[in-house]
């Protein structure tokens, strides 16, 4: 799969900073919205609303866009995003529609990607957006990194972490299995063949 450069050039990431770690950085920060804040050992396989559908509040929204998407997409200048976290009254409808819409929409492009055995079709949309971008690391190896662009949508936003992370690392896709049953997001090659989620007890 061949995508073409920006005309600015690639960016040049600082020290340390490899395709690897650029990666997992990205599928941690995706799975940690779609999940949401699931203390440890509550995580079960049942036919509920999961992550962002299970209810993030505003501040839960903007302490993950402060934290770990700002983490996963420094390698850019920074775009401009709303606040949800201010005094302004939030609407809580509308949080709780656009937090699901995002998840529900992510999550078909993730299951088709898992029907077609990898092939991540979210990755021309976003690249050629502008919304992930070719990189170089210090020893001029390709890495792809997410943008934090000016008034992007959520779903774009987390989009771009899915589709860096597949960019870089491709082969790991086949693994990916989305349950029926509870949604579950995993990368699990067991989980994949027997169509068994790693949740089930």
């Amino acid at each position: 799969m061949a995508f073409a450069a920006s005309r600015r050039g690639p960016l040049v990431l600082g020290d340390g900073v490899t395709r690897s770690l650029v990666s997992v950085e990205c599928r941690r920060t995706a799975l940690e919205l779609m999940r949401g804040i699931v203390p440890p050992g509550s995580r079960s396989c049942a036919p509920r609303a999961r992550g962002v559908a299970r209810g993030w509040s505003g501040r839960e929204l903007a302490r993950w866009l402060a934290t770990s998407y700002a983490h996963a997409t420094r390698h850019s200048a920074r775009g401009e995003r709303i606040n949800v976290s201010g005094r302004a009254t939030v609407d809580r409808r509308a949080l709780d529609e656009l937090l699901s819409r995002t998840h529900e929409r992510l999550l078909r492009d993730l299951e088709e990607a898992a029907r077609q055995d990898g092939p991540l079709d979210l990755a021309e949309e976003m690249v050629g957006g502008g919304f992930v971008r070719r990189a170089v690391d210090q020893a001029g190896v390709d890495v792809w990194v997410p943008i934090d662009g000016l008034r992007m949508k959520l779903r774009d936003r987390v989009a771009t972490l899915f589709v860096a992370d597949y960019l870089n690392d491709p082969a790991s896709y086949r693994s990916l299995y989305v349950c029926a049953r509870c949604r579950e997001v995993v990368f699990d090659e067991w989980a994949k063949t027997s169509g068994v989620c790693p949740l089930a007890s």
